[in-house]
């Protein structure tokens, strides 16, 4: 099932947008001087993907996420970028 919805920090439900995880990437990585977005897009793909397969009543937390997307970034040769 795709993910429809985040639990927030706050225990509040919000809709999941991919987007987010892509900008997040996207910042993070241009903060140690990266500047590929269709990169983080891919990145952000993946973490879906793993997230998908975690949570598969569609609903995942933020702390969840940012512990899929550091491991990601990590695997795929980005570590700077999830520090």
């Amino acid at each position: 099932m795709p993910l429809t919805q985040i639990i927030k920090r706050d225990r509040s439900y919000v809709p999941f947008k991919k987007e987010k995880i892509v900008l997040a990437i996207f910042k993070a990585a241009g903060a140690v001087g990266g500047n590929d977005f269709s990169t983080s897009e891919r990145l952000a793909d993946e973490v879906v993907r793993i997230a998908e397969q975690q949570f598969p009543n569609g609903i995942a937390d933020v702390e969840s996420i940012q512990d899929i997307v550091e491991k990601v970034l990590i695997e795929e040769g980005h570590a700077k970028t999830a520090k």
